[in-house]
């Protein structure tokens, strides 16, 4: 597209940014909608608007229709992760929910694994714009897929939460009270959970978007082999993904918060201190990757754990805001730091302390058991 648009990488970064101030943006709209009007239909109606700007990108003539459309498909995508992760809340119960979402952490890094191997020889062989088309028309498919599928709480099949025995399902309504966003929004517990999401944003990107660069510039590693540390970190996320989400359902989603971000502050300073040794520092990127995979779906289940499900949507899509913040910060400071130390140590030494600070706001987290619900 770079070439046969004729634009250079920094207009072709503002056609990624398009897509995601649209998708952090969106995702407290999409939240606000699931808690009215249930997953099923805003995961089936915006599956159009995924589908449509996916398509459209394959027609595109120049930046700023490219800018446009992949803006529409950071839309649609708000539309996917928020009210996926509040309809398993809604499916599953507080026993069991840790290990649903667990089971869901993985499929992104599945997806983009795929991906990485279909789209190359799609692109060799029917070139960028059939590649879009193609995936437009899956995208398209969603619609249909999720419409029929889909139902917006177990109680629309008289069913029960699984894993909830003993409290009878109501049939799902959305918040009657008009004041209920605003009394959320004056919880000390919302903003304690929303600025250790902004700081292990801020801390677990600043390894992951910059660890090939470290590896090469100043580790002197083969890019080749740099690159292989973020597989490393892919597969053993699907792993921690999966079982640090399961654990919590034990141990409970707090704990298992402040016992992730701690130990990934450790991985951190691992990988400072073997510098250069490169046996050492794959098992560094194991642990983080292993911590990694599980602290976005952490805290999708501790939204439901801290805050009624009449507004579970709504509050894990204002969470978004923090976590891009977090992810958009982290490139200016990394940058920033770099430029004024000539060193990335130092960057990584500022994401380490972050998840420390993480894991400090993750302990003031208290239930609204006074919440009126």
């Amino acid at each position: 597209m770079i070439q046969d648009l004729r634009i250079n990488l920094v207009e072709a970064g503002l056609i990624r940014t398009a897509y995601f101030l649209a998708y952090v943006l969106g995702s407290p709209f999409m939240g606000w909608l699931t808690d009215r009007l249930g997953g099923r239909w805003v995961i089936s109606f915006f599956c159009l608007f995924l589908g449509t700007g996916t398509f459209l990108m394959g027609l595109a003539p120049n930046l700023h229709y490219a800018i446009l459309c992949y803006g529409m498909v950071g839309l649609g995508a708000a539309a996917i992760w928020t009210p996926t992760v509040t309809l398993i809340q809604r499916w599953f119960s507080a026993s069991r929910r840790g290990m649903a979402l667990g089971i869901l952490s993985p499929s992104y890094a599945i997806g983009f694994g795929l991906m990485g191997l279909i789209l190359p020889e799609m692109v060799e062989t029917l070139g960028w714009r059939m590649a879009w088309f193609l995936l437009g028309i899956a995208g398209w498919g969603l619609v249909l897929l999720n419409g029929f599928l889909l139902r917006n709480g177990p109680e629309e099949m008289a069913l029960q939460p699984w894993g909830d025995t003993e409290k009878p399902s109501v049939p799902f309504s959305p918040p009657q009270r008009q004041d209920l966003f605003g009394s959320l929004l004056r919880r000390a517990t919302f903003w304690w959970m929303g600025l250790s999401y902004f700081f292990i944003s801020l801390a677990a990107y600043m390894i992951s978007d910059f660890l090939v660069t470290y590896s090469v510039v100043e580790l002197q590693v083969d890019h080749g082999k740099a690159s292989g540390l973020l597989t490393i970190m892919a597969a053993s996320g699907i792993l921690g993904g999966f079982f640090l989400m399961w654990l919590s359902d034990f141990i409970g989603r707090r704990r298992a918060l402040f016992i992730i971000h701690v130990t990934l502050a450790l991985s951190i300073l691992w990988i400072l201190l073997v510098k250069g040794n490169f046996f050492s520092l794959r098992l560094g990127i194991a642990g983080f990757g292993f911590l990694f995979g599980a602290i976005w779906p952490m805290y999708g289940a501790c939204t439901r754990d801290y805050f009624p499900k009449e507004v579970t949507g709504f509050v894990f899509g204002v969470m978004t805001i923090f976590y891009g913040l977090g992810a958009m910060v982290n490139s200016l400071l990394t940058g920033l730091v770099v430029d004024h130390t000539g060193s990335f140590r130092g960057a990584f030494g500022v994401g380490m302390l972050s998840s420390f600070v993480a894991a400090l706001m993750v302990t003031q987290l208290k239930k609204n058991i006074d919440f009126e619900r």
